[in-house]
């Protein structure tokens, strides 16, 4: 028994991508795992975009990049809590994971870690510049992947 993955990560979950991971762990009497990835840059990227758009000076005190990781933090845990009600609604054994750390490394550990047999990630709306010139984190990520990634656009 296989279980399933939803890899959760700066992005609002598709509701769909939810229900439909919750019912493959049903349908195959498997655990649902829920990894939500704190990525340490992306507080980096947040601070960038408002240094560009000149509403913060060029270094951000302690107190906002603590503020930020701590609302990102609480994003995470509402995440997978949104998943965990899906998985009780079901009666699917559910496991919340809250990992800090590179996306693709990360989500390749979950699959290692949780003997995944099919995961679940989201395809974020934004396109960056470099992504034209050289493989996203999801393609990183589907190539590494030893197990079926099952793929959704964000909201």
């Amino acid at each position: 028994m296989k279980n399933v993955l939803l890899i959760l990560a700066g992005t609002k979950t598709p509701d769909a991508m939810i229900e439909a991971a919750a019912a493959i762990a049903k349908k195959e009497s498997s655990r649902l795992v829920a990894v939500y990835i704190l990525e340490p840059g992306k507080a980096s990227e947040v601070f960038d975009t408002f240094t560009d758009i000149g509403f913060i000076g060029d270094k951000p005190t302690t107190e906002l990049s603590e503020s930020l990781m701590k609302d990102y933090r609480q994003r995470g845990y509402e995440e997978l809590g949104r998943a965990q009600m899906k998985a009780m609604e079901l009666g699917v054994d559910f496991e919340p994971v809250l990992e800090q750390g590179d996306y693709v490394s990360a989500a390749l550990e979950a699959i290692e870690k949780w003997s995944v047999g099919v995961a679940f990630a989201v395809r974020p709306k934004k396109k960056h510049l470099i992504n034209y010139f050289s493989k996203t984190p999801l393609e990183e990520l589907i190539a590494g992947a030893t197990c079926e990634v099952m793929v959704f656009d964000e909201k």
